[in-house]
């Protein structure tokens, strides 16, 4: 049962700047919504950033190399959200990553991934050389 959605349903991830360059750092935001009747206690996301070489958005039937996990990389605290009451909206998320070589890449984000009642969605980003 999905307890936890993303709070905009029609952009769910958002990268902080409109072209990402190969030289440069950027946020992955998102906003998790309490669907349930529920009040739910702290958890933690989890943000799983892919390179993809066949290009976006990629093909689940194929194995991708994972170029940050925040299971092991980054801050945990970053991925951390406060208790969350019914209904509630939580705060906005917006852990920084890369840089990353030119190429494509998935942005993928589970919700609540430590109580496992969160939605999981991704948003596929085009990285450019710097000019």
């Amino acid at each position: 049962m999905t307890d936890v959605v993303f709070a905009n349903s029609e952009n769910p991830i958002t990268p902080s700047i409109s072209i990402i360059h190969d030289d440069e750092s950027f946020r992955v935001e998102w906003v998790a919504l309490n669907v349930s009747a529920q009040d739910l206690p702290s958890f933690v996301d989890r943000l799983l950033v892919e390179r993809i070489p066949e290009g976006c958005p990629g093909s689940d039937d194929v194995s991708h190399e994972a170029v940050f996990d925040s299971d092991v990389d980054g801050d945990p605290d970053d991925f951390t959200e406060p208790d969350l009451l019914a209904g509630e909206t939580g705060p906005l998320m917006e852990p920084q990553v890369g840089p990353f070589p030119v190429g494509d890449y998935r942005l993928t984000v589970t919700l609540a991934n430590d109580l496992g009642v969160g939605h999981t969605t991704f948003h596929c980003v085009p990285v450019v050389a710097a000019v």
